[in-house]
């Protein structure tokens, strides 16, 4: 049978609540909470205690499993559009997928993307670029370009226009 009720104990480590039903003040036995994938591929989520869940349970609500959250007049949805799939935290970090605009907006203090990354198209950035290493485009390093400027010279300067430089970038 379907059964409404709020979260009241989790168990992280085996993906598992326990469930408050308020309209026949019990409480479930540890109840596992359905995942997307568990096996290759792995999926993880887990409702935060408080929060009001469906179940689906045996006759004697003794056994069941968690089918997932529920929004409710209390807990609203933060996207109200069909072609749009988030994720947002309680801490304001988000991921939005827009299909109709075809945008993907990542906002978190700090990413870490582990793995090579292939782009396509204009890259625009507002706080400007760090690197451990070398950045290198199409004709050159930075570090080969440094080493060209740092060592060249010029002939002449005495109020006049200098020649041109002894080596070039």
């Amino acid at each position: 049978m379907l059964r409404f009720g709020i979260v009241s104990q989790i168990d992280p480590i085996n993906v598992q609540a326990r469930v408050n039903f308020e309209d026949d003040e019990s409480t479930s036995f540890w109840l596992p909470i359905i995942q997307t994938k568990t096996l290759k591929d792995k999926f993880y989520a887990i409702p935060d205690i408080g929060e009001q869940v469906a179940c689906l349970m045996d006759e004697n609500s003794e056994d069941g499993v968690i089918l997932g959250a529920i929004y409710s007049t209390e807990d609203v949805s933060t996207t109200q559009s069909e072609k749009q799939l988030s994720v947002n935290l309680e801490d304001g970090s988000y991921i939005n997928a827009d299909k109709e605009n075809k945008t993907l907006t990542v906002a978190f203090s700090k990413m870490k993307l582990i793995g090579n990354i292939e782009h396509e198209g204009t890259f625009t950035n507002t706080a400007g670029i760090k690197s451990n290493a070398d950045i290198t485009d199409k004709t050159s390093s930075m570090q080969a370009m440094r080493d060209v400027y740092n060592s060249h010279t010029h002939t002449g300067n005495q109020g006049k226009a200098t020649s041109a430089p002894n080596k070039t970038m």
